[in-house]
């Protein structure tokens, strides 16, 4: 008997521990010969993404991958304009499908402001009781009574601005409440209309009576609360009570961690007015230690939780990280104690990501790695450069500026080919483009397109052309960004170059 049931625990534990497989197919010929990559993320505060399975899409149209999940997650793909998603529960196969194809521009690839459109892909044969229809089918009750709690004054001011060309309205991961209309985002207003919303929360609720899936009904929970917190008949020290102290941390629930990302926003300020936090600023940037700062937090009733407490930390330093009120030095040194001690595995992972996603282009630390194709076709890495001091540059070969410096860089290169390497990224249109005005101009450097690692120019925060780093033989940025060659860009290399010995 004993052994009967040792089976059934050994038989079922690599289910629970790797997870079941979830199968996705697809039919969309519009999408031929291009690759989708399905992602999720693996934390809710940096949103760092991570890649669950990719799929090249045949010239018929066809296209499958897989993966492993153990819980419902919520998985998305970037495909042109838009950031599509749907929700996977784990041992279940879906057959997606897509929208329109519709491309973004190089325009859009270049604007730190785009906004994607956020768009639920749809499931071949979904019924009521499947999780995809169940949370559309909320979403859209959901917004339709959000909506209803608008100024009428400010809906009549966008209809007479902008007409109602709305392609999207959404709840985003981060749990931003949005209009999207002629690609231009605007914020839900203050001012709501005074509306009875307990009872309308409660029809919200009774038109899901039926469901009982356990992920949907914590994503309708927490939306509610989001509803209440909107409308500002819940304060933040109330939701925190009721849906976050005593409650479990949903990690990769949306509802959850968006509502819980409004919250904990700008805690650190808040609670650092009072007399019982007024230490929070001295015990990162003077004591610089995580258990002063974890006593000082704990004097706030609502964070008694040892395990709320930390996830609100790493929020706050996180947003911390972009205010540039603290000393970074001393928030990575609370970060990384944090990262040691904490007994939490998603701590320690979101603590992590964190820490990249502060220190990818900082001085001193290692730059975003890439694998792109040169000219000839061959896969280079930023490893590849490892020994070399590398003058990185990000560009277009129809851009005035860059071509006017690429005469420039020729100069470096000849003059300096032995002292330090000279690597421009290019986003053309093909890579046979910039194969061709390469080729043309007979430029000796070398040039990589980011075609097959397009994500390359947000993660180096590119947002014109030209820009330009550093980077030092030990593979650490020196200089983020550098100076261009029109701005004496030689005599700052040198320096550093001088400094380290190496000339």
């Amino acid at each position: 008997m004993l052994k009967a049931k040792w089976f059934l625990i050994l038989f079922f534990l690599p289910s629970i521990i790797w997870g079941q497989k979830v199968s996705l197919i697809g039919d969309i010929p519009e999408y031929g010969g291009e690759t989708i990559t399905f992602m999720a993320f693996s934390d809710q505060i940096a949103f760092t993404e991570k890649v669950l399975c990719t799929a090249l899409v045949n010239k018929d149209g066809k296209f499958s991958c897989s993966f492993e999940t153990s819980e419902t997650i919520y998985v998305f793909t970037h495909v042109g304009i838009y950031d599509a998603y749907f929700y996977a529960e784990p041992g279940k196969e879906y057959q997606l499908l897509f929208p329109e194809r519709k491309d973004k521009t190089i325009g859009d690839n270049l604007n730190p402001y785009f906004k994607p459109v956020q768009y639920h892909l749809g499931i071949e044969n979904s019924d009521k009781n499947e999780l995809n229809y169940q949370i559309a089918f909320f979403d859209e009750i959901y917004l339709s009574v959000l909506n209803q709690g608008f100024n009428a004054t400010y809906e009549k001011f966008i209809e007479q601005r902008l007409g109602n060309n709305t392609h999207a309205d959404s709840v985003l991961p981060d749990g931003t409440y949005t209009k999207i209309i002629e690609n231009t985002t605007y914020t839900i207003p203050d001012n709501l209309k005074q509306i009875d919303f307990e009872k309308e929360i409660s029809k919200i609720d009774s038109f899901f009576a039926y469901v009982d899936n356990k992920f949907f009904h914590d994503y309708k929970t927490y939306q509610l609360a989001s509803f209440r917190y909107l409308a500002n008949q819940e304060k933040s020290k109330s939701i925190s009570n009721n849906y976050f102290l005593n409650q479990d941390i949903l990690y990769h629930n949306p509802a959850y961690m968006g509502l819980f990302n409004q919250v904990y926003k700008d805690y650190f300020n808040y609670f650092g007015r009072t007399e019982e936090g007024k230490k929070i600023f001295s015990d990162i940037s003077s004591l610089k230690s995580i258990s002063a700062l974890k006593n000082t937090l704990g004097q706030d009733s609502v964070l008694t939780n040892n395990q709320l407490k930390e996830l609100v930390i790493l929020k706050c330093l996180y947003d911390e990280f972009y205010d540039d009120k603290l000393s970074r030095s001393a928030m990575l040194t609370v970060l990384d104690s944090l990262i040691l001690q904490t007994g939490y595995p998603e701590h320690q992972l979101i603590g992590e990501n964190i820490r990249h996603k502060v220190t990818k282009l900082m001085v001193g630390f290692e730059p975003p790695a890439f694998e792109l194709l040169d000219q000839q076709g061959n896969l280079v890495s930023l490893q590849s450069f490892q020994g070399k001091y590398v003058y990185l540059s990000f560009c277009a070969s129809y851009s005035y500026g860059c071509i006017k410096e690429f005469e420039m860089l020729r100069t470096l290169y000849q003059n300096h080919k032995n002292h330090f390497e000279i690597v421009v990224i290019c986003m053309d249109d093909s890579l046979e483009q910039m194969k061709s005005f390469v080729e043309r101009k007979g430029y000796p450097f070398k040039f990589l397109f980011y075609g097959n690692q397009p994500d390359i120019f947000k993660e180096y925060d590119i947002r014109a052309f030209p820009t330009y780093y550093f980077i030092d033989k030990n593979g650490k940025l020196v200089l983020s960004p550098a100076p261009s060659p029109d701005q004496n860009a030689e005599f700052s290399i040198f320096k550093i170059m001088r400094a380290n010995g190496d000339i």
